[in-house]
């Protein structure tokens, strides 16, 4: 009976198992019992489903990879340096070495929500420094960009040769033994840290352009419609570069855009337009081409662009965020919530370089509109700005000179041209042209009609600011040539010096903040 049981049991067990064979031969044997039409009908069924299925994974990828990103938290101040305790900036191990790495008190307020800040930057292959810069603060909850385009030739402050801020990168990447993110990255640190004592926003992600990405991409999105404003003619046999465009609106190719955006002067010094004018055509380019990337016709060639993407940008926001930014963009009013502006600035001279200072109240009014990303306002006592003295040398608000020897600056005194001969004057007596002892000799004696004798010539020897003999003030040396034209800006005005009661008189840092250099020449 047992054995029965037994045996029994195992046969009900076996039975009640579920059989993925006999499941198939039940499933084909109902399929083959559908008439045609019902077998179509479920064919159809079962794609859909399948389709269905892959679309909700893909989405649910997507939504894993397309992402906005983390806002990153900036860098604590590190610890001092070993060069006199000069501080480091950026991450500490890098051993990159430059001034100021505290960042603006104003970073410490909390952030808007929906805020982020980028630093956009051309990258010119031949000199390696950053020629374009552009600030981009983008509202994602209001679906504005607010943008300010850095002049390459500002001045800062530094103890570096150079004290252009486009230098600041390519000086900073490090060795060329370290692997090529790693340079980008440390570059990249360190213009970040200028860019905040510049505007007081540290900007939480960096995109690095090689300009020859910008003609791929024009021609990748079919061309773009831009207004030349006028004609451009130069011709560089050093660069093998020609730049030939004509004015008025056009559809322009990806050649025509790199000529476009490189432009300076034509070979006749026409249309000079200096750093100012250049970063200006290359922002109404840049708002050109936005525009046509936010039609939806652009969404197709996506992979395209991704692919140019990754070949000639160097950045540390993934292509996923990059396609989450793009997607809240789309439906963005460009005429209306996209603003390209340049920093306000005056004109200075640092010996024989042509340079630009930041103008501190209008750059302010500029930062707070739109595109300051922290709760607080940004104060001006947040920002390190290089300004120049009614005495033609330099300063630096809120910080000491990196460079003392910019506080007191002058140009060399130009050699006075020689002086043509003097021919000699005619005898004021015809008479007496002919009688030796009627002239007066070099060093000797003559006589006046009144027979009286005078005193052997000699040179007048007179001290400055002394009266000479006849009884007129003789004048003091000139003073050195002092370099400083700022066109019709006073600079005294914008960042006066400090008043004298507030100078110690000793080089050192007086009651504002201001470093006070002795005024003598360095």
């Amino acid at each position: 009976m047992s054995e029965y049981n037994e045996k029994h049991g195992k046969r009900e067990a076996s039975g009640s198992g579920f059989s993925l064979k006999k499941w198939w031969s039940n499933y084909r044997t109902w399929v083959a019992s559908l008439d045609r039409g019902a077998r179509i009908r479920y064919r159809v069924y079962q794609g859909l489903s399948a389709a269905a299925l892959l679309v909700i994974a893909l989405v649910l990828f997507l939504q894993s990879w397309i992402k906005l990103p983390e806002v990153p938290t900036p860098p604590s101040p590190p610890a001092p340096g070993i060069n006199g305790g000069a501080s480091q900036s950026g991450d500490p191990s890098s051993g990159l070495e430059y001034e100021g790495a505290e960042l603006p008190e104003v970073t410490k307020s909390g952030r808007k929500p929906g805020y982020y800040t980028f630093l956009v930057c051309g990258r010119d292959v031949v000199s390696g420094g950053t020629d374009t810069m552009i600030l981009i603060t983008y509202d994602t909850k209001a679906k504005s960009i607010n943008a300010i385009s850095l002049l390459r030739d500002t001045m800062i402050n530094t103890s570096a040769s150079s004290k252009r801020l486009n230098t600041v990168f390519a000086r900073n990447m490090g060795d060329r033994s370290l692997p090529d993110k790693k340079r980008v990255d440390n570059g990249m640190s360190a213009l970040r840290m200028e860019v905040s004592k510049l505007t007081g926003i540290y900007p939480d992600f960096y995109v690095v352009v090689q300009w020859e990405a910008v003609g791929e991409l024009v021609d990748a999105i079919g061309g773009v419609e831009f207004e030349v404003p006028f004609l451009m003619n130069y011709k560089d046999p050093y660069q093998d570069l020609v730049i030939y465009q004509e004015p008025g609106l056009r559809l322009l190719n990806g050649r025509d855009a790199m000529e476009v955006i490189r432009f300076r002067k034509n070979s006749d010094g026409s249309h000079s337009l200096g750093d100012v004018g250049r970063t200006q055509i290359q922002r109404d380019f840049l708002t050109a081409v936005l525009k046509k990337c936010l039609t939806p016709e652009i969404l197709l060639k996506l992979p395209t662009l991704v692919q140019i993407f990754m070949d000639n940008v160097d950045t540390d926001l993934t292509v996923g965020n990059i396609l989450a930014f793009a997607q809240l963009a789309v439906g963005m009013d460009i005429e209306n919530n996209l603003t390209f502006s340049p920093m306000p600035c005056y004109g200075v001279s640092y010996g024989t370089a042509s340079m630009v200072c930041a103008q501190q109240d209008e750059l302010l009014e500029l930062l707070n509109d739109g595109i300051n990303p922290y709760l607080d306002e940004i104060q001006a006592s947040d920002l390190q700005l290089m300004y120049q003295k009614n005495g033609g040398g330099f300063g630096v608000t809120n910080a000491s000179l990196a460079d003392p020897a910019v506080g007191r600056v002058y140009t060399p005194k130009p050699k006075p041209e020689p002086e043509p001969p003097v021919e000699p004057d005619e005898p004021d007596n015809p008479d007496s042209s002919g009688d030796p002892s009627s002239s007066s000799q070099p060093g000797g004696t003559s006589e006046d009609p009144s027979g009286s004798s005078s005193q052997p010539n000699e040179p007048d020897i007179t001290d400055p600011g002394t009266e000479n003999p006849s009884g007129s003030q003789t004048q003091p040396p000139e003073e050195p040539v002092i370099p400083g034209n700022i066109g019709e800006i006073d600079p005294g005005v914008v960042f006066p010096d400090p008043s004298p009661d507030i100078q110690n008189g000793n080089g050192s840092i007086a009651a504002d903040g201001l470093n006070i250099l002795p005024q003598t020449a360095a």
